[in-house]
């Protein structure tokens, strides 16, 4: 009989599941033709200002250094303009309400329907983001101050998001704490996805020169030779996923023993979402166990 997992054994395990589970759930609105559609009505057609207003708007009309700093990995010269943008179209209130309708309206399409566990996934995600607490974590927060959509596939959205949210606010803390800027941070994640080197980084908004910057940065501090991982920066980039996990530890408490079957009813929602093009990959590939 093998031994037991030790209680921080089974908060990784539980939470780094969860949250491959929840991230194509939460976050195919960002690639579905039905958010796009609802962000043209409000007269946005760049992605970057309906993207960066429609996921920052739960925390208010805020101004792009705001969605800077609580999105962590962006370039400020991608943001503040597409953000200033956006609200010169819109306001927060009616880009959060065009996202969730385009949101439900993709799972509706994706998941041919209402999923007739919904209700019982969705409780136990919302149980999951109300044992949660908010302090660091603006986004999380943000939804939290948001009104329940009200349908079934509206409030399993919310609810994933929600548990989305908290784990990448719980991410961004981890890698401040651990003196990595944003450009370093996506760097040293190509890496740990096992992508090859500056490629990811681009989608962030970095110029070459920031990139090679920073690559430059890392290789004084020994923790990348040419395009690999060093020792030790492989294992910084482990002790920063390991206090990101321990941020989730009220999260994967609250599920307790009820883990197992939240992730027997989500985990054909998400291979759909992920084979529909709904979401254009698998997270579970990307991260390490």
């Amino acid at each position: 009989m093998g031994a037991m997992p030790t209680d921080d054994e089974r908060v990784r395990k539980v939470g780094r599941r969860l949250r491959d589970l929840v991230e194509p759930i939460a976050a195919n609105v960002y690639f579905c033709p039905e958010a796009q559609e609802q962000y043209r009505t409000l007269g946005i057609e760049n992605y970057a200002a309906s993207y960066f207003c429609s996921r920052g708007g739960c925390m208010g009309q805020v101004p792009g250094e705001v969605v800077v700093a609580a999105f962590g990995v962006f370039n400020p010269a991608l943001v503040i303009p597409a953000v200033d943008e956006g609200w010169s179209k819109t306001d927060a209130r009616s880009i959060v309400e065009a996202r969730r309708q385009g949101a439900t309206a993709a799972l509706e399409r994706i998941l041919g329907g209402v999923p007739g566990d919904v209700k019982q996934a969705t409780a136990l995600l919302r149980r999951a983001g109300d044992a949660a607490t908010g302090e660091g974590r603006p986004l999380y927060s943000g939804l939290r101050s948001l009104d329940w959509p009200g349908d079934p596939l509206g409030d399993l959205w919310r609810a994933a998001d929600l548990v989305r949210e908290h784990r990448g606010d719980s991410h961004v803390a981890a890698w401040v704490s651990h003196g990595v800027d944003a450009v370093e941070i996506n760097l040293l994640t190509e890496l740990w996805w096992r992508l090859p080197l500056n490629t990811y980084v681009r989608t962030r908004g970095w110029s070459e020169g920031e990139i090679d910057a920073a690559l430059a940065r890392l290789r004084d501090r020994g923790l990348v030779d040419g395009a690999a991982f060093t020792a030790e920066g492989e294992a910084l980039r482990a002790s920063i996923e390991q206090a990101t996990d321990r941020g989730e530890r009220r999260i994967v408490e609250a599920l307790g023993d009820d883990a197992d079957e939240l992730f027997s009813l989500l985990q054909p929602w998400a291979t759909t979402i992920v084979e529909s093009g709904g979401y254009p990959r698998d997270p579970s590939q990307l991260t390490r166990r």
